[in-house]
């Protein structure tokens, strides 16, 4: 399906994952345009689409999981409601599941890593014991999950800034750009657990660690960006760079 598209795709104004077809553009007379333009691809192949399974000319619409309108991206309602209702797991196979279910939604959620930690450890061959500490972690979850930011639609044009922040297990990112008011709103949260290594690091390799993460997550975004974009972490720990005469091979591997 790409390639029949590949043409169309490249304006920026159709994305299609498997047999899903998402059109968006600024105007009505824009959009009649290009539906008549991809129902030409789908004729030309003799491909077609059921008159049950398409809307046109929404305001909104559910596509993947989430819903799409004019610069905003927001959780599936029902989904959510899921969530809040998802009873207490009894054991592993439990707790899987609902990491699993949230997990899709992870880039809404700010530091989920670090949220989702107590639940985590219940994930591979511990003991199964369910506490408080585990409790609260599943309670804030659902809770952050029913009161979860709407994230603005990526805008290469506006102003990007990354936010990094790293703790003793997991570091976390937030995707920023300024709109039209002159304030700045979330476009993406990341959030990544460190391995047992990457805990032992210190401090100002755990903030630099957080900058390359942010930066691998949202690389698709950042490349080729028409200008600079910004990054605010801890400065002081990341002084360390500036001084440092010996770089270790993990830093040197960094900064290459």
């Amino acid at each position: 399906m790409n390639d029949i598209f590949k043409d169309l795709i490249i304006l920026g104004k159709v994305t299609i994952y498997l047999d899903d077809i998402l059109i968006f553009t600024n105007d009505i007379e824009e959009h009649r345009t290009l539906v008549r333009e991809v129902l030409k691809h789908l004729a030309e192949r003799d491909l077609f689409c059921k008159p049950e399974k398409c809307e046109f000319e929404q305001p909104k619409v559910e596509y993947l999981g989430v819903l799409v309108s004019e610069n905003r991206v927001e959780m599936d309602p029902v989904k959510v409601k899921g969530i809040a209702a998802w009873p207490v797991p009894q054991n592993a196979s439990d707790v899987r599941k609902f990491r699993g279910f949230a997990n899709f939604y992870r880039r809404f959620i700010k530091d989920f890593s670090a949220v989702c930690k107590p639940l985590d450890r219940l994930t591979g061959n511990a003991p199964w014991k369910w506490e408080a500490e585990e409790q609260e972690a599943f309670d804030e979850l659902k809770r952050r999950f029913t009161k979860s930011p709407v994230l603005s639609m990526y805008d290469p044009d506006c102003k990007t800034r990354i936010e990094v922040d790293a703790s003793g297990y997991a570091t976390g990112a937030v995707l920023s750009q300024e709109g039209e008011d002159g304030k700045w709103h979330p476009v993406a949260f990341h959030s990544e657990s460190m391995s047992d290594a990457e805990r032992n690091y210190e401090i100002y390799d755990k903030e630099m660690l957080a900058i390359i993460r942010a930066l691998q997550a949202w690389r698709h975004y950042l490349e080729g960006l028409p200008s600079v974009f910004e990054i605010q972490s801890d400065h002081k720990n990341l002084e360390y760079w500036k001084t440092a005469q010996n770089l270790t091979c993990r830093q040197a591997r960094w900064a290459l």
